[in-house]
């Protein structure tokens, strides 16, 4: 015979089964996508210098250029002229220019100077001069470009001024 105490003592153990839950567990997942960042700047949009009237080459002060890029694989940096020095009043007058580049700080990956030095020789039709460097992952650079005014015979130039541009490309490898 049950009685009430017997009774509660089951009842309450059935409530107590019941009771029990077992673990359970969720995830979510969070993602970041990094785009492909890459950038170049030139140090400044001008720089000159007046001619020493010798025989010797005319060499600007090196200007530091800053590259960045987080290409997995690397990016390809050039500097190139498009022209040699040309007389800004008559193109007929030009003297070649001549690039050089090196390496200042980097961080993050490996940068290599691919092509340190070139030469323009508008007399040979080669009108470009272009130099390089590439990396093997994301990273910074300063990269130091020296340009130098091919003087050749001082009294063979014309007087004025003789101007060539520099453009720095960057690009995913």
């Amino acid at each position: 015979m049950l009685n009430i105490r017997n009774l509660c003592v089951a009842v309450c153990l059935s409530l107590t089964v019941v009771g029990v839950a077992s673990a359970q567990s969720a995830n979510q997942t969070f993602d970041v996508n990094v785009p492909v960042s890459l950038s170049i700047t030139a140090p400044s949009t001008s720089v000159a210098l007046t001619h020493d009237q010798s025989n010797n080459n005319q060499n600007f002060a090196s200007q530091q250029w800053s590259v960045a890029g987080n290409n997995g694989t690397g990016v390809t940096v050039s500097f190139a002229t498009a022209t040699p020095f040309v007389h800004t009043t008559n193109n007929a007058y030009k003297a070649d220019a001549r690039l050089a580049l090196t390496l200042g700080t980097t961080t993050g990956s490996t940068f290599t100077v691919t092509t340190a030095t070139d030469t323009s020789n508008f007399i040979g039709n080669d009108n470009s001069a272009a130099v390089a460097a590439d990396s093997t992952g994301p990273g910074t650079a300063q990269m130091n470009l020296a340009v130098s005014f091919i003087t050749g015979n001082f009294n063979s130039l014309a007087a004025g001024t003789y101007r060539t541009i520099v453009t720095g490309t960057i690009a995913a490898k």
